[in-house]
């Protein structure tokens, strides 16, 4: 990756991309001696035969991830199996945790020895692919790990997520195969499709400017606003899943070049509190952009992604996000969170995603935004 001193805008993304049904068969195509395949165990119990047959290497070993978000220490039982097994590629099927989850492995396998504190810090992630390379497997249409360059890691001590980031966290390879997702439960669609939509409209405010991945926010949102509807009431239908799923690695290219804002710094703090992270990027969105729209020279950009949409204006923009979350399904936050102290609201602001915010992310700025979620 180049070096660079401008600050030009930039797009980067996995090494290559494989989209549609039967696509898990690319994997078939791997220069692999021994592939270690990190799993959910729900993946697992379903589709453990396709999955063997689809990896091509001489040697294939299903290793089941541990639920939830991932930590260091419920990292432990795998990458023990990694440095047993020492395989030339891993590969991450499932939801945003397990490909979260797996990046972190993957690192601690390459360098076992490397500093926990100097992950977390820019620049911190040592290069990559001395022992293995990285293939992503999404199995819910809404994080856009697969595409993405970071990593969210679980604070034990504190139960706030901290964000691994580096090009080096790229996948070698993603691969989107419908099947995987066909049957999701309905809360897993909503949350999932919510958070895709969050990337797309806070990043298209970000701070930084990159002009394409803002013509890919603006189709991310077109799509979600009429593929996780279409998908919900007909959770089955492959096409409608691939639709959502190409919508979610749209979004989430735009969040891997710009960078979402105030709703996903608050929302990585609510995670110690049992929420959902689409639940509560879904349900603080309309909120944020209430917050930003304070600024006239923000609210023109709101604007132009509402005109996009053939909507009137921001205002319009905020109504269709309202209506969305609350047609979904998802759960509203507790009515107490804006009560919650300083806890949450100084982890939302020493969050990287606060820097990007296009307004300043004060205690009031969190305090608001939470108080407009309820």
């Amino acid at each position: 990756m180049l070096q660079l001193r401008l600050p030009l805008p930039r797009f980067v993304s996995a090494g290559e991309l494989f989209s549609g049904s039967g696509s898990l068969g690319a994997l078939r195509a791997l220069d692999a001696a021994k592939a270690a395949v990190l799993v959910s165990p729900s993946v697992l119990r379903q589709h453990a035969d396709v999955i063997e047959r689809s990896v091509g290497a001489d040697v294939v070993k299903l290793i089941s991830m541990p639920r939830g978000e991932p930590s260091v220490t419920s990292l432990a039982p795998v990458l023990r199996e990694l440095e047993e097994f020492q395989p030339d590629w891993i590969i991450a099927i499932g939801g945003g945790s397990v490909i979260d989850g797996a990046k972190v492995a993957w690192v601690l396998y390459e360098h076992p020895a490397v500093d926990r504190e100097r992950l977390l810090l820019a620049g911190g992630i040592p290069t990559l692919r001395g022992k293995a390379k990285f293939a992503a497997v999404p199995t819910t249409a809404g994080t856009g790990s697969e595409v993405s360059s970071s990593a969210l890691l679980i604070d034990e001590a504190t139960g706030r997520k901290h964000a691994l980031a580096s090009p080096e966290l790229l996948p070698d390879v993603a691969v989107l195969d419908p099947r995987l997702v066909v049957g999701s439960p309905a809360a897993v669609i909503a949350h999932a499709g919510l958070d895709a939509l969050a990337h797309a409209v806070e990043s298209y405010v970000s701070r930084l400017e990159n002009p394409l991945a803002d013509l890919l926010a603006e189709k991310a949102t077109a799509e979600i606003f009429q593929a996780l509807p279409t998908l919900l009431r007909d959770s089955v239908d492959e096409a409608s899943c691939l639709r959502m799923m190409n919508a979610s690695l749209l979004a989430g290219w735009v969040q891997n070049q710009k960078i979402p804002g105030i709703g996903h710094a608050i929302a990585h703090q609510l995670g110690s509190l049992g929420i959902a992270h689409g639940a509560a990027t879904g349900r603080l969105l309309a909120s944020a952009m209430r917050y930003n729209c304070g600024d006239e020279t923000i609210r023109v950009k709101y604007d132009a992604l509402a005109v996009s949409l053939q909507l009137a204006d921001a205002d319009e923009l905020i109504a269709e996000v309202d209506e969305l979350v609350n047609s979904v399904g998802c759960a509203s936050l507790p009515s107490e969170l804006h009560e919650t102290g300083d806890d949450i609201i100084a982890g939302a602001q020493e969050d990287p995603c606060a820097r990007y915010n296009p307004r300043e992310v004060t205690a009031d700025a969190v305090a608001e935004v939470l108080e407009g979620a309820q």
